[in-house]
């Protein structure tokens, strides 16, 4: 008796239709995460203008801020992956629970952020830097504590809104508190307005003026947003359970260390290339900045498949989850090689638009050569770690990136730098050159760990030998 095949559409009519999902869901993270990047930029920008000593300090201090709250928004990102697990099983019940022990948890991690900025802003005064420096640091990260205490809300309700695949929401609000932050900035820095000139603290005001318009306008859109009202997230708000907030913390503080382990590692960059002089810092600030401002299109889409995933598991469905994470790899891989071809055709002008020094140009232009290779790399990173999430597999990964970036990457980059007993160094071309043998390392480690996760969800989910006909059609 013939066996009816199972009838899945053919697979270029399943990429274009994932490919379609997932842009849907991007794009507006893509935006989203250029409002997030423009205020930092913003804060140096009018901080440039205001005086050399309040650009380093403003520099310096964000450095420092943004250290403080990786662990902190890395262990929220797990609301993510398993509000969108609940909402892949169609269970509304379990979204509001998730939603309010996600509530709970920001609590602490509130109390958490704050002591960090608080232990931030008197470290910075240790630093070997002018004073007039490190009173700057240190006035922008006064008022920054209490943007720590309001960040773990802000990612609450975000990452709420990304695991229901309402992306569109995370765009208009960052950008608002985008366009707020540029007058805010610029009134309290250089004291127009009316205002106060505070100079490079005035930075730090704005940042938390913004952040508490945005945590207030989040919370008005989790009360009354029509597409929300079905969840009735508010609802019977419930205690504290410890199980599932330890479960919370099980996936999310991995996801917390790999973010601090990868952002630790490029705030040293620099400092260990303090010795080489000044040239080669900018030429490396050229570089790196660059290869930021492209890393936003590869996050939106890496948390577009990180949704995605989970919605496909939480359905039932892993065959969909792995077709996801196809289409997301190929997708991410196409964008990181015209993103690549861009940053090589255009590298002169593109220098250009950061230095008039010809030392610096010319170095520039040649780590973005270097660059332009980090950035297919990177993408593969980006898109199997963030698939990894929506299966709620990142220990591993987080692993991966400690020893990756740690234990080979930087060892790595100060003997190519510096050189050996046996032969001279490679200057920052050496640092760049250990960068991308980490990256590709860790790339790699992470792309096999999510092929192998993929493949033991598929086999999870095949039928027993001896199941019926119907039993493997569905599976």
């Amino acid at each position: 008796m013939a066996v009816d095949k199972p009838n899945h559409p053919p697979r270029l009519q399943r990429f274009r239709a994932e490919s379609r999902r997932m842009l849907h869901l991007a794009l507006p993270l893509v935006a989203g995460q250029f409002a997030i990047i423009g205020m930092g930029v913003t804060d140096v920008v009018i901080a440039g203008h205001a005086g050399t000593n309040d650009l380093a300090g403003v520099t310096i201090g964000f450095y420092a801020w943004d250290l403080s709250m990786l662990l902190v928004f890395g262990t929220m990102l797990a609301n993510s992956a398993l509000i969108g697990h609940a909402y892949g099983a169609g269970n509304v019940a379990a979204i509001r629970r998730q939603f309010q022990q996600a509530v709970w948890l920001a609590l602490p991690l509130a109390v958490f952020s704050a002591l960090a900025i608080f232990g931030a802003m008197h470290a910075v005064r240790l630093l070997d830097a002018e004073p007039q420096v490190t009173t700057v640091a240190a006035g922008y990260l006064l008022p920054t504590i209490g943007t720590a205490l309001l960040l773990p809300f802000a990612v609450c309700f975000r990452t709420t809104n990304e695991g229901l695949g309402l992306t569109r929401p995370v765009m208009w609000l960052n950008l608002g508190a985008f366009l707020v932050n540029i007058p805010l900035d610029y009134a309290l820095v250089m004291g127009a307005f009316g205002s106060p000139r505070l100079g490079g603290a005035g930075c730090g005001w704005a940042t938390m003026i913004s952040f508490a318009l945005l945590v207030f306008a989040w919370t008005l859109y989790a009360l009354f947003a029509p597409a929300l009202r079905g969840y009735r997230l508010w609802q019977d708000f419930g205690a504290p359970v410890v199980r599932e907030l330890r479960a919370m913390l099980a996936l999310g503080l991995p996801i917390g260390l790999s973010l601090l382990a990868v952002g630790g590692f490029f705030a040293v960059l620099p400092m260990l290339m303090a010795s080489l002089g000044a040239v080669a810092i900018a030429g490396h600030a050229v570089a790196i900045t660059v290869d930021t401002l492209m890393l936003t299109i590869p996050l939106g889409v890496g948390q577009a498949m990180s949704v995605r995933v989970a919605h496909e598991l939480g359905g039932g469905n892993p065959r969909g989850a792995r077709d996801v994470c196809a289409t997301g790899m190929l997708l991410l891989v196409g964008i990181a090689l015209l993103q690549a071809g861009a940053i090589i055709a255009l590298r002169h002008p593109i220098t250009a638009l950061f230095t008039r020094d010809a030392a610096v140009a010319e170095l520039g232009t040649m780590l973005l050569l270097f660059a332009a290779a980090y950035r297919v790399f990177d993408s593969v990173q980006i898109g199997a770690g963030m698939a990894l999430r929506g299966y709620k597999d990142t220990r591993v990964a987080s692993a991966i990136d400690i020893a990756a970036y740690w234990l080979f990457g930087l060892p790595l980059c100060w003997t190519l730098a510096m050189g050996s007993p046996w032969s001279g160094g490679l200057g920052v071309a050496g640092f760049w050159i250990g960068m991308l043998a980490a990256i590709g390392v860790a790339a790699l480690a992470i792309a096999w760990r999510l092929a192998r996760t993929s493949r033991r969800h598929l086999r999870a989910a095949a039928p027993a030998p001896g199941a019926s006909a119907t039993q493997a059609v569905g599976a």
